[in-house]
């Protein structure tokens, strides 16, 4: 890699690093171009060498708190039953939005994010697929035969960030929301495995486009 290749890779890195920085400490609506350049002492057209705007650098950290977001989930039902996979998935999810509430907002799509739901859901497919991958691995190794996969994986993903939500409260704190995390997995698989669940529906799998 030649020296200038270098430079431009370590500033593209410096921009994505300041803004996320400013964002956990100020939040999304104070992430200015200008406060990001003066940060890392830079001008502004220095920036725009890199980014066209501030949504452009909020996509690029979007697509990277996914991918982070991804490689924990993996990470955290590595070798373990396809039982436990949507629990310890959430655990990880928790711990995410715990560890990095600036990144969490922005994938979440607080105010001032400023990346459109589209975008958003989009940057998310990799996260999605394996949530629904996950779900489908549990389903196969137990009587939920009705299950919906989308439908599943919409309703915990929703669990989830109401559990993040709250869990972010200090009188609420980060242990209960796991604990509650814990009992909400349980209740709603215990749901998709009833025989009643869902009665007469016919079972939505993956996709070769989902995997």
């Amino acid at each position: 890699m030649g020296k200038r290749e270098e430079v431009r890779r370590r500033t593209f890195a410096e921009i994505l690093e300041a803004a996320a920085r400013m964002a956990e400490a100020e939040g999304w609506q104070a992430v200015t171009v200008r406060r990001i350049a003066a940060d890392i002492g830079y001008s502004a057209p220095v920036i725009y060498q890199h980014f066209p705007n501030k949504e452009a650098v909020l996509r690029t950290l979007l697509e990277q708190a996914n991918g982070e977001l991804a490689q924990r989930m993996r990470a955290a039902v590595a070798g373990a039953p396809a039982s436990r996979g949507p629990h310890l998935a959430a655990v990880a999810y928790l711990e995410f939005a715990r560890s990095r509430p600036g990144l969490y907002q922005l994938v979440s799509g607080a105010p001032g994010t400023a990346v459109d739901a589209t975008t958003r859901r989009a940057a998310a497919g990799d996260v999605i697929a394996f949530t629904r991958q996950l779900i489908g691995a549990w389903a196969a190794g137990t009587a939920a035969e009705s299950v919906d996969i989308e439908d599943a994986c919409d309703l915990l993903w929703g669990t989830l960030h109401g559990l993040a939500c709250i869990g972010s409260i200090e009188d609420v704190g980060h242990s209960r929301a796991l604990r509650l995390a814990d009992q909400a997995v349980t209740a709603l698989l215990g749901h998709w495995s009833s025989s009643t669940a869902h009665p007469g529906r016919r079972p939505h799998t993956t996709t070769e486009g989902e995997k």
